[in-house]
């Protein structure tokens, strides 16, 4: 039948006789369970539960990825044990040589760990020992001491296949801290040698292999003060010539995150202090700020495959920023509130997060993009 205009008409006004009104074609409101779901559906990645660790880890612990298998050894208080994420389980290790507390960890081109300084668990006394674990028998060895007591230092590998330990607290004498305030360890003499030509001392400081094989050292607390305050001196260490020299400054922090994004940019974000999230480039010695980070007391950052880095905070919030585009969005949240976790890139390209927590401190889970 062919439609024509009054016939549309009177189609209009026969709606209109049956009554229908506005509000019918409204939706119902949605429940408070289906915002939550569209909420969560607009967050990015997913937490998975893991196997539980067998030592209750609720601060202080290192978390050290063996280049080799894929494994992560977890240590704390001399403890130490061995999760496999393929299998997702743990085992248990050799013990370190005594507890240790306030320490550093890193992982050696061979495979194997080295551990330096500590404060002797409880006691705040620096130390200058050393020790390295081997995967392959799960044992540990001591090294050489150190040529100087470290504890809350701050140790990285550099593309020599040796390790600079930088800063923390040093033992005193009348005159100031003995011995050097940063290291160089080789492991294949087995020896340590001073690195401190021009370097402030300071604890707790950010350290960052850059793209041109330099080190950049960025804040620290200022312990020979007294006061603990932060700073935002920078330096580059130029392994080639065994010397520190400015960089710039920046917002003053300390025990914060130096990630170098794919860019060469880096990005400073956490600490024990509230500030912005700043990038510094290398190249130039300028600092610019990102967008504003949608959560507050983060405690760990760590770069995805994808480039973008993935923050969480003391409450369980996640959020994940995107370089490229300079923007912040947010991840679903943790399973756990973890306050002082380890966060470890696995090979997968998963985060594992272990402990952290003093209510769940053997809580484990992995975070999937």
């Amino acid at each position: 039948m062919k439609t024509t205009p009054l016939s549309l008409l009177l189609a209009g006004l026969a709606t209109l006789a049956t009554g229908c009104q506005p509000e019918d074609t409204l939706a119902a409101p949605a429940s408070p369970e289906a915002l939550v779901s569209q909420s969560a559906a607009l967050s990015v990645g997913t937490w998975t539960a893991n196997a539980p660790s067998q030592n209750p880890y609720p601060s202080g612990h290192t978390a050290t990825l063996l280049n080799g298998s894929g494994d992560v050894l977890v240590t704390r208080d001399g403890t130490a044990e061995v999760y496999n994420p393929y299998t997702n389980t743990w085992r248990s290790t050799g013990a370190m040589s005594f507890p240790r507390s306030r320490y550093a960890a890193t992982a050696l081109a061979s495979g194997k760990v080295l551990v330096s300084g500590s404060g002797f668990s409880d006691r705040i006394v620096p130390s200058p020992s050393a020790e390295v674990y081997d995967p392959a028998t799960g044992t540990w060895s001591n090294t050489a001491p150190m040529l100087a007591n470290h504890m809350n230092h701050t140790s990285v590998l550099l593309d020599s296949g040796k390790v600079l330990v930088v800063g923390g607290e040093q033992a005193w004498s009348r005159s100031g801290p003995v011995g050097p305030s940063c290291e160089l360890y080789d492991p294949d003499t087995n020896t340590w040698t001073d690195a401190a030509q021009g370097f402030l001392p300071r604890t707790r400081v950010a350290l960052t292999v850059l793209y041109s094989g330099k080190v950049l050292a960025s804040g620290g607390g200022l312990w020979l003060t007294g006061s603990g305050e932060s700073t935002g001196l920078v330096n580059f260490y130029d392994p080639a010539t065994n010397t520190w020299s400015l960089a710039g400054s920046l917002t003053p922090r300390q025990g914060h995150s130096a990630i170098q994004l794919y860019s060469g940019l880096v990005m400073l974000v956490g600490g024990l202090q509230t500030g912005p999230v700043e990038l510094f480039n290398p190249y130039t010695g300028d600092v610019t700020q990102t967008a504003p980070l949608p959560l507050a007391n983060v405690v760990s950052a760590t770069m995805l495959y994808s480039g973008e880095v993935l923050v969480t905070n003391d409450a369980g919030q996640a959020a994940v920023y995107d370089a490229g585009a300079d923007t912040w969005r947010s991840a679903a949240n943790l399973n756990v509130a973890r306050g002082a976790p380890t966060a470890t890139r696995l090979h997968t390209g998963e985060v594992l997060f272990v402990g952290g927590s003093g209510t769940s401190p053997q809580a484990v889970e992995r975070f999937t993009r």
